[in-house]
């Protein structure tokens, strides 16, 4: 098939269970760069958590980071978009947080507060992207808009947020589990899909010469939006059934493997 782009989900994706890109996958992703193929790296994971690997990865141009709620030049560190959270919303997610004592993350400028840094919550964050979180009581913001906001907890308490949510905001925000241990609230214009669109655009490549490959929930509007969506192996179920096709595992080199197989190159 014809590819002019591929789209890469991170965690759960290009990155095996050891948060590591193997070397056949590297390999790859020369190959595809060789073969004038645009790699696009699509995140919820902050830019600062991401800027050692896109340069490992030897990544051009635009990155979609917090979701889509961000799209960053790496060529330069310059901000493309940003959509952040309003106001009132993170007020309201803050109380929630008190209340239903649930961990929240907050960022701004690129920057991950808590209230909490030696939490279980803040530790496996931390583990998840090598981010430092600043300690800060929620009450003292100057502004309280947010590019992302994030409940870190156990499944089942999570899901009891996102009812809570649902019926608090309806479809006033964009919410999506990017793992099954994070709640991702954001403004609900937001989603790796409509940044996708928008990167592919500015690059003249239309979406049916765009492969994409993620596992997660917040990964459904990018595989629906281009015409080729690929779920990993390990995907949840949800993506799996929405996906055209699927490929092996993360563990597997699921996305080197899918792209050889499918993709052609010289």
């Amino acid at each position: 098939m014809e590819i002019k782009a591929v789209a890469l989900d991170l965690d759960g994706t290009l990155l095996n269970s050891k948060k590591e890109v193997t070397t056949k996958t590297v390999k790859v992703l020369k190959q595809l760069k060789n073969n004038g193929i645009l790699i696009i790296i699509s995140t919820g994971r902050p830019y600062s958590s991401i800027k050692n690997l896109l340069k490992e990865l030897e990544i051009e141009g635009m990155v979609i980071c917090y979701n889509g709620a961000k799209v960053v030049n790496f060529e330069n560190d310059s901000t493309i978009y940003e959509i952040p959270l309003e106001e009132q919303y993170v007020k309201r997610l803050i109380e929630i947080s008190r209340k239903e004592k649930v961990h929240l993350n907050l960022y701004q400028d690129d920057i991950w507060y808590v209230e909490d840094d030696k939490n279980i919550e803040s530790q496996k964050y931390k583990l998840l992207t090598n981010l430092i979180p600043i300690k800060k009581d929620f009450e003292t913001f100057n502004g309280y808009k947010m590019t992302k906001t994030l409940y870190v907890g156990e499944n089942e308490k999570l899901k009891e947020i996102e009812k809570i949510l649902k019926k608090e905001f309806g479809n006033e925000v964009y919410l999506a589990f990017s793992q099954k241990f994070l709640l991702e609230i954001l403004n609900k214009k937001v989603n790796k899909g409509s940044a996708l669109l928008y990167v592919l655009e500015q690059y003249g490549i239309s979406r049916d010469e765009c492969m994409a490959f993620g596992d997660a929930i917040n990964d459904i509007e990018m595989l629906t939006c281009v015409k080729y969506g690929i779920a990993m192996g390990n995907a949840m179920d949800e993506v799996k059934k929405i996906a055209r096709d699927i490929a092996k595992s993360n563990d597997e080199d699921g996305v080197a493997k899918y792209i050889l197989d499918h993709v052609k190159m010289g």
